[in-house]
């Protein structure tokens, strides 16, 4: 994900639907390590060096129904531990920050399900790890 061309939104469509395609026992951590080197960094980009310092809606969006889409597809934890491996409560962070976003993913009807399903079984798994204000 370029800074130079502003396509996250696509470029998390076409991630999510290749992680859908990726079966359980492929080695998929260097491909998700690059993909979530990119949307970090496009947040932080966002945040940081834009006028308004805010991430639009339709970034978190996208950005939230891939993440929906990954736990879905494969594992909470397995999205926890990889985002950690990058920075320590990174995942909680932008929950923090951007949760209340999560209300926008309402279209297709299957991702607005997934996200559903996929945040409150995250909310679940990791109740003891996860900081108190990310759970409101």
């Amino acid at each position: 994900m370029s800074q130079t061309i502003r396509m996250e939104n696509e470029a998390l469509k076409i991630s999510s639907a290749v992680f859908e395609k990726i079966p359980a026992g492929y080695d998929k951590a260097s491909f998700l390590n690059a993909v979530l080197l990119g949307i970090f960094q496009s947040l932080h980009f966002y945040r940081n060096n834009t006028k308004s310092k805010v991430i639009p809606t339709s970034i978190m969006k996208s950005v939230h129904s891939f993440f929906a889409n990954f736990m879905a597809s494969h594992s909470t934890q397995e999205l926890v531990s990889a985002c950690d491996k990058i920075q320590q409560g990174v995942l909680f962070m932008i929950l923090k920050s951007e949760g209340r976003q999560i209300k926008y993913v309402s279209e297709p009807a299957r991702d607005k399900k997934y996200a559903i399903v996929a945040y409150s079984r995250l909310l679940a798994e990791t109740a003891q790890i996860a900081p108190p204000e990310t759970q409101q």
